[in-house]
């Protein structure tokens, strides 16, 4: 039986390890795009314009409550003055109003298929498919194993390097940008990448220099 146990744990630490390599060993960039979205001029306009639609909604259901807690406050007033049938009309029609305002609420706020959630859904959803197809051509460019949005990978730390959010923006922005409208995805990918790789190129050709000037500095002495 010890044996047997043993033989089990053995397994199942292998598997881990191995699982745990793979990870190891994956490349993983994200996206952030509540970052995209704040730079997205055509979603900026939507998403105004949807608040201010809110708003209105807001204000709107304040005043249905209004109404009925007034309607409530005059029957509870009135009560001593009125016969028990002009009780039970008045609030049945408070009733009415009562439900017709939650309607109201399901139909602006609702989780699934209100208003709010359709409307932002559609302001959402263009961008989010662009960044989509983006991001398939970075992968099979950088060969990235995955890519993440900030909000799926819930990391408490990392790397910049890793961050490919600014490359994505000026993708999707390329049609804006007299520089960038007549470019292919994939010379734009090399422009930002290929930058990306001289810069950590330089900074490590002169790390080497300045180690070869101090150790000769130290020969000499």
């Amino acid at each position: 039986m010890k044996i047997k146990l043993f033989s089990i744990t053995l397994f199942l630490l292998t598997f881990s390890t191995s699982l745990w390599a793979q990870k190891i060993a994956s490349r993983i960039a994200y996206v952030d795009m509540d970052y995209i979205l704040a730079n997205m001029d055509e979603y900026k306009v939507a998403s105004e314009q949807l608040s201010q639609k809110v708003a209105q909604w807001e204000k709107e259901i304040e005043q249905k409550q209004a109404e009925i807690k007034s309607r409530q406050e005059k029957l509870e007033a009135e009560k001593p003055l009125l016969t028990p049938q002009t009780i039970k009309d008045k609030e049945e029609e408070i009733q009415v109003l009562t439900q017709s305002l939650e309607d109201y609420k399901q139909k602006r706020f609702g989780a699934e298929t209100g208003d709010y959630i359709t409307q932002r859904w559609s302001l959402i959803q263009p961008i989010q498919g662009q960044v989509f197809n983006i991001t398939q051509e970075i992968a099979k460019t950088r060969k990235f194993d995955y890519i993440l949005t900030s909000e799926d990978a819930a990391a408490i730390y990392a790397t910049e390097k890793n961050d490919i959010t600014k490359v994505v923006l000026r993708l999707l922005k390329r049609k804006d940008n007299a520089e960038d409208r007549n470019k292919e995805i994939s010379t734009l990918l090399k422009e930002n990448f290929g930058m990306d790789f001289k810069n950590e190129k330089q900074q490590g050709k002169t790390k080497n220099n300045n180690n070869k000037e101090k150790q000769k500095t130290k020969n000499t002495k």
